[in-house]
């Protein structure tokens, strides 16, 4: 069993200090007292971050940032999400230059969504931008894209969690180019969306301290 760290509010940052294997357990404790767990996987006895993890957050784009709604219940079990092929980066949810340079999934354009930083989630819990306030969402970086078949299986490494809650503000969803003025938002139905936001930025809008950044 990995270590367990226990992150007090939502928006904390997580800083394990002590690696002897190669699962964290990290559990989030929210205001009402529930408790959810997600597995980050680190490198065995390395203190900190590891030198992957560190390249790829040197590495995100601030011009970008990818969202990947799912409805599979054990997203963060295995940090894998997979996403059905025609709902993964369409001409409507992402950039036009990023729907010629990456829809078809070329090495290339694998290249440059790993470089964007991205925001996991599983679909909101209600409609109209409501969701249970024990909802979490992740925030990570995509370690592997592979087409399988009519789906696209992602690999992604966690960082940290972000209470979910924080998109469906009305005010905050203007930061990250979300819609929540509808019964289906960009939050309730699957999908893999690209966003030309810095979502940096956004994040410190809506109030979200801790979210690893580049230098």
């Amino acid at each position: 069993m990995g270590n367990e760290i226990s992150v007090k509010k939502a928006d904390s940052a997580i800083t394990p200090t002590t690696q002897q294997t190669g699962k964290t357990n990290v559990n989030v404790t929210n205001e009402s007292g529930g408790i959810v767990n997600f597995n980050i996987t680190y490198p065995q006895n390395t203190p900190g971050v590891s030198a992957e993890q560190l390249m790829a957050i040197q590495s995100f784009s601030k011009e970008y940032y990818q969202l990947i709604v799912t409805c599979e219940d054990d997203v963060f079990k295995d940090n894998i999400v997979t996403v059905p092929a025609n709902r993964a980066l369409t001409k409507y949810n992402v950039p036009p230059e990023i729907f010629d340079r990456c829809s078809t999934l070329s090495d290339e354009g694998k290249a440059e969504l790993m470089r964007f930083p991205a925001i996991i989630c599983r679909e909101n819990t209600e409609m109209k931008g409501t969701t249970d306030p024990n909802q979490w969402a992740m925030f990570a970086y995509i370690k592997l894209i592979r087409v399988a078949g009519k789906n696209i299986k992602i690999v992604f490494q966690p960082l940290a969690p972000i209470q979910q809650q924080k998109f469906c503000d009305k005010r905050n969803a203007v930061f990250f180019d979300l819609n929540m003025d509808c019964a289906i938002t960009d939050l309730n139905h699957s999908a893999w969306s690209v966003h030309k936001v810095n979502v940096f930025e956004a994040l410190d809008e809506a109030g979200v301290p801790g979210i690893p950044r580049p230098m």
